[in-house]
């Protein structure tokens, strides 16, 4: 009986380790395949993510690059070219975005000088017209003895006079002043 107990417990105890080795061997060829996938994994988020993204960025197409990067980063969240080019990208968003708004706040502020350069120039002209109705009762009254036909003879040959006087001045410019020669000294 004894004999057989013992050969129970040596049967019980080679399946026990039989088992052991199976049981280690599994684990073994799982933990090696997950981190051959994962190895092949990790290499291919290059090629899956980070290049194609890379190039969007590079061709201006933001967005799409943004989109990329983080769908990578969801499955690869500790991919360091990832991680810096999410920095990049959201860098760029702040750059563009703080250049639209100075752009918007130039935009106004030309608006307003432009608003405000109307507004001036409508003030201008409303004095200068109320200065121009105030003036025309008075303007009417000066201007009626130049009309031709209320004009007096002594006013007709004064105003004769004067545009003769401005033709001559005219011609007197016109024509070179004439004086006595200039002697030259011999300069060779």
């Amino acid at each position: 009986m004894q004999a057989m107990g013992r050969a129970l417990t040596s049967r019980h105890s080679l399946c026990r380790n039989a088992l052991r080795i199976c049981l280690t061997g599994s684990l073994l060829i799982v933990f090696t395949a997950t981190a051959r996938t994962e190895g092949l994994m990790e290499s291919d988020v290059d090629t899956a993510y980070f290049h194609p993204a890379a190039g969007l960025y590079i061709h201006g197409d933001a967005p799409a690059a943004s989109n990329l990067v983080v769908r990578g980063l969801q499955q690869f969240p500790n991919d360091a070219k990832l991680l810096r080019l999410k920095e990049l990208l959201e860098q760029q968003q702040q750059e563009e975005q703080s250049q639209d708004d100075q752009q918007q706040n130039n935009d106004q502020q030309q608006n307003n000088d432009q608003q405000q350069d109307q507004e001036s120039e409508q003030q201008q002209q409303d004095q200068q017209n109320q200065d121009d109705q105030q003036q025309e009762p008075q303007g009417d009254q000066q201007q009626s003895p130049q009309r031709a036909e209320e004009m007096t003879q002594d006013e007709a040959e004064q105003l004769l006079d004067a545009m003769k006087q401005e033709e001559e001045n005219k011609r007197l410019q016109l024509h070179p002043v004439m004086g006595a020669p200039v002697k030259v000294d011999k300069d060779w």
